[in-house]
This record gives C-alpha cells, structure tokens and sequence, in this order.
C-alpha cells in the first residue's frame, strides 16, 4: 500500500494540496508501479511530483512483502511512471501549480498496487471475484470521505472504471457532486494514441473545469480565440 510505504510523501502531498475544500476532484483508478507505489503520491511520475507538485524526497518504509520484479526505490525511481507523466504535464502546460491547487485536487480511487506472481500489476477490475469485491467496498468509502471532506461540485473520474465505480455512488443523490469522465492517459489505451490531449481538452471544457480554474480569464480568452477564428476566415 502506498499509504503506508510511501506515507511520509503521501502526507506531504495531502497537507499541501488537500488542505482545503475544492470545488474540482479528480480521481484516477490505483496506485502504479512506478508512480504513488514509490512515492505516495497520485499518478505520481517522481519529476513531476518534486518540480511541479513541490514536494521534495522523504523517507520510504520497507514493506515487509516485496516482490523481486519490483523492488521498493522510492524517490530515486529512474522510470517514468508514463501515466503520471502525461498527466501531470498536460496541467502544467496550461497551469501554474497554484492555480491548479487552489482549484483542483487529485486523489486515486484504489492507493493500493496488486501484483500477480509475475510482479505485473493487476488492477481493481481484473482482480479475482472476492478479493475484487472487497476491494471496492473499501474504496468506495474512501472516495465517499474524500468528497464529504473536500464538497467537490465536479467529480472528474480517470478512466472507464473509475468513472463506473464513482458515478455510482453521487448518480442517486439529489445534493452531490456532478461526475464527468476523463479518458485514462495509459500510453497502452487504443483510444488515446496522439489524440490524448485533444480528447481530453475538451471532456474537462464540457466539465466546466478549465472555467473555474480561469475564471473570467477563460471567458476573455475564449472570446480572443473565437475573434482570430472570424478574422482567419474574412
């Protein structure tokens, strides 16, 4: 669990960026190899987290259980963890990370990483019957304290499960947060390919997140960019 491993950075990453109600949460599906498996935190590509996110290397614990396919090398990580990398730098492309922050908070609906004998990852969907029902039953209050705690009135769920998984739990309620899907930034998704980014621009326009990041800012630029259209045109 990275919670528990990676829980000096995990902390870290919640006092800093979650210390406040959000009107934005993201939420990706689980923990990843090389990513908040290492080092505590969301879609966590070790660069990112120490130059955008502001979070500098802290202590690891040893799991008592490590597998010989992946061993525990915290923040002296060398791979990319490709998920987060592209995440991450489609936000900081387009955000200061305190604009981000003030906005928009990023959690993981499973911070648990699965292994198979093999040391390749399982995740929550393709995990055996039982283990894959508990598994959600615990998650599900996670996410449930999450949103109680943060009052989000947009949930964005990373990914075709997440957005399953979370869109059940606020579909029902008259008061909640409205919950909006983002396509998984997985290199190995068919969907993405090269789109990824465009695709995903416009799922979180639909979502309203770029206006409450902005503000009036996006309406002015929105009008700046619909005057060039009109001018290339003429």
């Amino acid at each position: 669990s990275s919670g528990i491993n990676a829980e000096y950075g995990h902390c870290s990453y919640v006092c800093k960026h979650g210390n406040t109600e959000k009107p934005v949460l993201f939420v990706g599906m689980s923990a990843t190899p090389h990513g908040m498996a290492q080092n505590g935190v969301p879609f966590g590509n070790t660069k990112h987290v120490q130059e955008y996110l502001g979070i500098p290397p802290l202590q690891i614990n040893e799991p008592k259980h490590v597998h010989d396919k992946l061993p525990v090398t915290g923040w002296g990580t060398i791979r990319a963890d490709t998920e987060g990398e592209r995440f991450w730098k489609f936000f900081e492309s387009r955000y200061s990370m305190k604009e981000f922050s003030r906005k928009c908070y990023v959690t993981t609906y499973c911070p648990v990483l699965y292994l198979d004998e093999r040391g390749k990852e399982v995740v929550p969907p393709c995990l055996p019957h039982e283990l894959r029902n508990n598994v959600i039953t615990v998650c599900d209050l996670h996410i449930i304290d999450i949103v109680e705690i943060l009052r989000p009135a947009i949930v964005v769920a990373v990914g075709g499960f997440t957005f399953q998984q979370v869109g059940k739990l606020f579909c029902s309620q008259e008061v909640g947060p409205a919950v909006y899907p983002l396509l998984h930034p997985s290199p190995t998704n068919p969907v993405s390919g090269k789109r990824w980014t465009n695709i995903v621009n416009e799922q979180l326009v639909f979502a309203g997140v770029p206006q409450l990041i902005a503000g009036s800012e996006f309406i002015v630029s929105a009008v700046k960019e619909s005057k060039k259209k009109k001018k290339s045109k003429e």
